[in-house]
Protein backbone atom coordinates (compact mmCIF):
# COMPACT_ATOMS: atom_id res chain seq x y z
CA UNK A 1 0.00 0.00 0.00
CA UNK A 2 1.19 3.64 -0.90
CA UNK A 3 2.27 5.99 2.22
CA UNK A 4 1.51 9.04 2.21
CA UNK A 5 4.58 9.92 1.37
CA UNK A 6 4.67 8.99 -2.44
CA UNK A 7 1.21 10.37 -2.86
CA UNK A 8 0.08 12.98 -5.65
CA UNK A 9 -0.20 16.87 -4.66
CA UNK A 10 -0.40 20.21 -6.97
CA UNK A 11 3.25 20.77 -5.36
CA UNK A 12 4.01 17.63 -7.25
CA UNK A 13 2.38 18.17 -10.94
CA UNK A 14 4.01 21.77 -10.77
CA UNK A 15 7.44 19.94 -10.15
CA UNK A 16 6.64 17.59 -13.10
CA UNK A 17 5.60 20.40 -15.36
CA UNK A 18 9.21 22.15 -14.41
CA UNK A 19 11.20 19.06 -15.26
CA UNK A 20 9.21 18.45 -18.71
CA UNK A 21 10.21 22.25 -19.41
CA UNK A 22 13.69 21.45 -18.88
CA UNK A 23 13.79 18.47 -20.77
CA UNK A 24 12.56 20.12 -23.88
CA UNK A 25 14.55 23.28 -23.71
CA UNK A 26 17.77 20.78 -23.05
CA UNK A 27 16.77 18.53 -26.34
CA UNK A 28 16.41 21.49 -28.41
CA UNK A 29 19.83 22.39 -28.09
CA UNK A 30 22.86 20.34 -29.93
CA UNK A 31 24.39 17.88 -27.55
CA UNK A 32 27.66 20.04 -26.60
CA UNK A 33 25.84 22.99 -25.97
CA UNK A 34 23.06 20.82 -24.15
CA UNK A 35 26.09 19.78 -21.62
CA UNK A 36 27.51 23.49 -21.76
CA UNK A 37 24.46 25.20 -20.14
CA UNK A 38 23.72 22.21 -17.97
CA UNK A 39 27.17 22.54 -16.64
CA UNK A 40 26.93 26.14 -16.29
CA UNK A 41 23.67 26.38 -14.62
CA UNK A 42 25.18 24.25 -11.72
CA UNK A 43 27.05 26.59 -10.27
CA UNK A 44 24.16 28.61 -8.96
CA UNK A 45 23.02 25.77 -7.54
CA UNK A 46 26.16 24.96 -5.77
CA UNK A 47 25.98 28.76 -4.28
CA UNK A 48 22.14 27.87 -2.97
CA UNK A 49 23.21 24.47 -1.90
CA UNK A 50 26.69 25.49 -0.14
CA UNK A 51 26.15 23.60 3.38
CA UNK A 52 26.05 20.09 0.79
CA UNK A 53 29.21 21.49 -0.93
CA UNK A 54 31.44 22.03 2.22
CA UNK A 55 30.47 18.28 3.13
CA UNK A 56 31.42 17.24 0.37
CA UNK A 57 34.57 19.31 0.53
CA UNK A 58 34.65 17.33 4.53
CA UNK A 59 34.15 14.21 3.12
CA UNK A 60 37.02 14.16 0.41
CA UNK A 61 39.57 16.04 2.84
CA UNK A 62 38.73 12.86 5.10
CA UNK A 63 38.95 10.51 2.10
CA UNK A 64 42.21 11.79 0.82
CA UNK A 65 44.23 13.74 3.91
CA UNK A 66 47.16 13.20 1.22
CA UNK A 67 45.21 16.45 -0.93
CA UNK A 68 46.00 19.99 -0.64
CA UNK A 69 42.96 22.23 0.09
CA UNK A 70 42.88 23.55 -3.29
CA UNK A 71 42.59 19.90 -4.87
CA UNK A 72 39.83 18.37 -2.31
CA UNK A 73 37.88 21.81 -3.75
CA UNK A 74 38.76 21.17 -7.16
CA UNK A 75 37.87 17.70 -6.98
CA UNK A 76 34.37 18.42 -5.27
CA UNK A 77 33.91 21.48 -7.74
CA UNK A 78 34.10 18.12 -10.36
CA UNK A 79 32.00 16.09 -9.32
CA UNK A 80 29.07 18.91 -8.60
CA UNK A 81 30.06 19.98 -12.52
CA UNK A 82 29.22 16.04 -13.30
CA UNK A 83 25.65 16.29 -12.08
CA UNK A 84 25.32 18.68 -14.68
CA UNK A 85 27.01 16.47 -17.38
CA UNK A 86 24.75 13.39 -16.35
CA UNK A 87 21.84 15.62 -16.70
CA UNK A 88 22.04 16.87 -19.91
CA UNK A 89 23.38 13.40 -21.14
CA UNK A 90 20.42 11.25 -19.70
CA UNK A 91 18.10 14.04 -21.18
CA UNK A 92 19.41 14.13 -24.54
CA UNK A 93 20.33 10.31 -24.89
CA UNK A 94 16.99 8.85 -23.58
CA UNK A 95 15.19 11.26 -26.72
CA UNK A 96 18.07 9.31 -29.46
CA UNK A 97 17.61 6.22 -31.56
CA UNK A 98 18.99 3.64 -30.48
CA UNK A 99 22.02 3.85 -33.05
CA UNK A 100 22.02 7.17 -31.81
CA UNK A 101 22.96 6.11 -27.88
CA UNK A 102 25.61 3.58 -29.65
CA UNK A 103 27.60 5.62 -31.18
CA UNK A 104 27.44 8.23 -27.76
CA UNK A 105 28.32 5.34 -25.09
CA UNK A 106 30.11 1.84 -26.12
CA UNK A 107 30.28 -0.77 -23.93
CA UNK A 108 33.59 -2.95 -23.79
CA UNK A 109 33.59 -6.35 -22.79
CA UNK A 110 29.91 -6.73 -24.36
CA UNK A 111 30.40 -10.21 -25.34
CA UNK A 112 30.71 -10.94 -21.04
CA UNK A 113 26.78 -10.09 -20.86
CA UNK A 114 25.89 -11.76 -24.25
CA UNK A 115 26.65 -15.03 -22.91
CA UNK A 116 25.44 -14.60 -19.61
CA UNK A 117 21.82 -13.62 -21.59
CA UNK A 118 19.72 -16.60 -21.33
CA UNK A 119 21.91 -18.76 -19.77
CA UNK A 120 22.77 -17.75 -16.38
CA UNK A 121 21.23 -13.61 -16.12
CA UNK A 122 23.40 -12.04 -14.23
CA UNK A 123 23.11 -9.09 -11.41
CA UNK A 124 25.01 -5.51 -13.05
CA UNK A 125 27.49 -4.16 -10.43
CA UNK A 126 27.24 -0.15 -10.67
CA UNK A 127 27.82 2.93 -8.51
CA UNK A 128 27.69 6.29 -8.93
CA UNK A 129 30.36 7.13 -11.45
CA UNK A 130 29.99 9.35 -13.86
CA UNK A 131 26.83 8.81 -15.72
CA UNK A 132 25.52 5.12 -14.51
CA UNK A 133 21.66 5.55 -16.13
CA UNK A 134 24.11 5.70 -19.58
CA UNK A 135 24.64 2.39 -18.79
CA UNK A 136 21.22 1.16 -18.56
CA UNK A 137 19.96 3.31 -21.82
CA UNK A 138 22.79 1.73 -23.92
CA UNK A 139 22.53 -1.76 -22.56
CA UNK A 140 18.55 -2.08 -23.55
CA UNK A 141 19.47 -0.38 -27.19
CA UNK A 142 21.89 -3.57 -26.98
CA UNK A 143 18.38 -5.82 -27.09
CA UNK A 144 19.60 -6.85 -23.31
CA UNK A 145 16.60 -7.09 -20.42
CA UNK A 146 17.20 -5.39 -17.78
CA UNK A 147 15.50 -4.17 -14.44
CA UNK A 148 17.31 -1.56 -11.95
CA UNK A 149 16.86 -1.82 -8.29
CA UNK A 150 15.88 2.07 -7.45
CA UNK A 151 14.85 4.12 -4.82
CA UNK A 152 11.56 5.55 -5.82
CA UNK A 153 11.40 9.25 -5.82
CA UNK A 154 8.82 10.86 -3.42
CA UNK A 155 7.30 13.15 -6.45
CA UNK A 156 5.36 10.13 -8.35
CA UNK A 157 5.14 12.24 -11.48
CA UNK A 158 8.59 13.10 -11.36
CA UNK A 159 9.25 9.14 -10.49
CA UNK A 160 7.26 7.97 -13.27
CA UNK A 161 8.98 10.27 -15.70
CA UNK A 162 12.23 9.61 -15.24
CA UNK A 163 11.42 5.73 -15.46
CA UNK A 164 9.97 6.32 -18.38
CA UNK A 165 12.92 7.94 -19.79
CA UNK A 166 15.09 5.17 -17.83
CA UNK A 167 13.30 2.24 -19.85
CA UNK A 168 12.86 4.44 -23.58
CA UNK A 169 13.87 1.42 -25.29
CA UNK A 170 13.07 -1.45 -22.54
CA UNK A 171 13.58 -2.28 -19.07
CA UNK A 172 11.45 -2.43 -15.72
CA UNK A 173 12.26 -0.21 -12.53
CA UNK A 174 11.94 -2.73 -9.23
CA UNK A 175 11.96 -0.16 -6.10
CA UNK A 176 13.86 -0.56 -2.88
CA UNK A 177 12.36 1.38 -0.49
CA UNK A 178 8.63 1.08 -2.12
CA UNK A 179 7.92 -2.28 -3.00
CA UNK A 180 6.31 -5.23 -0.88
CA UNK A 181 9.37 -7.95 -0.31
CA UNK A 182 11.62 -6.55 -2.67
CA UNK A 183 13.88 -9.01 -2.44
CA UNK A 184 11.91 -11.94 -4.14
CA UNK A 185 10.64 -9.66 -6.58
CA UNK A 186 14.55 -9.63 -7.58
CA UNK A 187 14.65 -13.52 -7.37
CA UNK A 188 11.94 -14.00 -9.76
CA UNK A 189 13.28 -11.30 -12.15
CA UNK A 190 16.56 -13.38 -11.99
CA UNK A 191 15.09 -16.69 -12.42
CA UNK A 192 14.16 -15.68 -16.01
CA UNK A 193 18.15 -15.31 -17.20
CA UNK A 194 17.90 -11.63 -17.21
CA UNK A 195 20.11 -8.62 -15.92
CA UNK A 196 19.04 -6.57 -12.63
CA UNK A 197 21.19 -3.88 -12.22
CA UNK A 198 21.94 -2.48 -8.39
CA UNK A 199 23.29 0.47 -6.92
CA UNK A 200 24.34 -0.05 -3.79
CA UNK A 201 26.64 2.66 -3.08
CA UNK A 202 24.01 4.84 -1.13
CA UNK A 203 23.45 4.92 2.57
CA UNK A 204 21.64 1.98 3.48
CA UNK A 205 18.34 2.73 5.81
CA UNK A 206 17.12 -0.81 6.75
CA UNK A 207 19.06 -4.25 6.75
CA UNK A 208 22.77 -2.90 6.85
CA UNK A 209 25.95 -4.34 6.99
CA UNK A 210 28.36 -2.14 8.27
CA UNK A 211 31.93 -2.13 6.23
CA UNK A 212 34.81 0.53 6.33
CA UNK A 213 34.65 2.39 3.16
CA UNK A 214 37.45 5.19 2.42
CA UNK A 215 38.31 4.45 5.58
CA UNK A 216 34.90 5.32 7.44
CA UNK A 217 32.36 3.36 8.73
CA UNK A 218 28.96 3.02 6.27
CA UNK A 219 26.10 1.43 5.88
CA UNK A 220 25.65 -1.22 2.96
CA UNK A 221 23.06 -3.02 1.91
CA UNK A 222 23.96 -7.08 1.25
CA UNK A 223 21.11 -7.48 -1.18
CA UNK A 224 23.58 -8.19 -4.33
CA UNK A 225 25.23 -10.92 -2.35
CA UNK A 226 22.32 -12.46 -1.04
CA UNK A 227 20.74 -12.52 -4.15
CA UNK A 228 24.17 -13.66 -6.22
CA UNK A 229 24.54 -16.64 -3.57
CA UNK A 230 20.63 -17.36 -3.45
CA UNK A 231 20.02 -17.48 -6.94
CA UNK A 232 23.66 -18.56 -7.93
CA UNK A 233 23.96 -15.79 -10.24
CA UNK A 234 27.65 -14.15 -11.35
CA UNK A 235 27.97 -9.98 -10.76
CA UNK A 236 29.63 -7.86 -13.09
CA UNK A 237 31.44 -4.72 -12.15
CA UNK A 238 30.56 -2.02 -14.41
CA UNK A 239 32.37 1.09 -14.52
CA UNK A 240 31.21 3.92 -16.66
CA UNK A 241 33.96 7.05 -17.91
CA UNK A 242 33.73 9.63 -20.14
CA UNK A 243 36.36 9.62 -22.53
CA UNK A 244 37.96 13.41 -23.80
CA UNK A 245 35.89 14.16 -26.67
CA UNK A 246 32.13 12.99 -24.89
CA UNK A 247 32.11 9.65 -25.18
CA UNK A 248 30.70 7.48 -22.61
CA UNK A 249 32.89 4.18 -22.09
CA UNK A 250 31.04 1.62 -20.12
CA UNK A 251 33.71 -1.28 -19.06
CA UNK A 252 32.56 -4.83 -18.25
CA UNK A 253 34.58 -6.55 -15.47
CA UNK A 254 35.09 -10.35 -15.42
CA UNK A 255 32.44 -11.98 -13.56
CA UNK A 256 32.44 -12.46 -10.23
CA UNK A 257 31.09 -15.67 -9.19
CA UNK A 258 29.01 -15.91 -5.64
CA UNK A 259 30.23 -18.59 -2.79
CA UNK A 260 28.52 -21.64 -3.15
CA UNK A 261 26.94 -22.07 0.22
CA UNK A 262 24.65 -19.33 2.08
CA UNK A 263 25.98 -18.17 5.43
CA UNK A 264 26.06 -14.55 7.24
CA UNK A 265 29.99 -15.38 6.66
CA UNK A 266 30.23 -15.44 2.83
CA UNK A 267 27.23 -12.90 2.46
CA UNK A 268 29.69 -10.32 4.11
CA UNK A 269 32.97 -11.33 2.56
CA UNK A 270 31.09 -11.44 -1.18
CA UNK A 271 30.00 -7.87 0.18
CA UNK A 272 33.32 -7.00 1.09
CA UNK A 273 34.83 -7.76 -2.46
CA UNK A 274 32.07 -5.66 -4.23
CA UNK A 275 32.90 -2.39 -2.06
CA UNK A 276 36.31 -3.05 -3.14
CA UNK A 277 35.68 -2.28 -6.63
CA UNK A 278 33.86 1.06 -5.43
CA UNK A 279 37.10 1.69 -3.24
CA UNK A 280 39.30 1.08 -6.42
CA UNK A 281 37.36 3.04 -8.94
CA UNK A 282 36.46 6.16 -6.81
CA UNK A 283 40.64 6.15 -5.88
CA UNK A 284 41.21 6.24 -9.72
CA UNK A 285 39.49 9.16 -10.47
CA UNK A 286 37.75 10.89 -7.36
CA UNK A 287 35.77 13.78 -8.98
CA UNK A 288 33.38 11.00 -11.26
CA UNK A 289 31.65 9.90 -7.99
CA UNK A 290 28.75 11.42 -6.56
CA UNK A 291 30.54 13.31 -3.62
CA UNK A 292 26.97 14.97 -2.97
CA UNK A 293 25.22 12.00 -1.71
CA UNK A 294 26.04 12.05 2.05
CA UNK A 295 27.78 8.03 1.79
CA UNK A 296 28.15 7.99 5.94
CA UNK A 297 25.11 9.23 7.27
CA UNK A 298 24.59 6.73 10.09
CA UNK A 299 28.66 6.60 10.76
CA UNK A 300 28.31 7.19 14.42
CA UNK A 301 25.52 4.68 14.65
CA UNK A 302 27.73 2.28 12.61
CA UNK A 303 30.88 2.72 15.11
CA UNK A 304 28.68 1.73 18.08
CA UNK A 305 27.72 -0.91 16.61
CA UNK A 306 30.63 -2.69 15.62
CA UNK A 307 32.23 -1.72 19.13
CA UNK A 308 29.73 -4.01 20.56
CA UNK A 309 30.15 -6.52 17.83
CA UNK A 310 33.89 -6.37 17.13
CA UNK A 311 33.83 -9.85 15.10
CA UNK A 312 32.08 -8.20 12.35
CA UNK A 313 34.80 -6.17 11.48
CA UNK A 314 36.22 -6.91 7.67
Amino acid sequence: MASDRFEKNPIHFLQYLALKGVCICVRLLPYRWAINVCQALMTPVRWVMHKRFARMQQDIARAFPEKSPQEVRQIAADSWRNMGTIMAEFIQLSAMRADEVKKRCRIVGIEKLRHAQGTTGSIIHIGHFTNWEAFGLVASAYGFEKAVLAQRIDNPYVDQEINRMRNVFSGVTLYSNHQDKPFFTCMRWLKQKKFLGILFDQNAVAGEMWFSFLGRTAAFAPITALLAIKRQVPVFPVNVTREKDGTLTCTVYDPLLPPTEYSLTSVRQFTKVLIGYYEKWLRENPSSWLWAHNRWKRENEGNAYLEKHPEERL
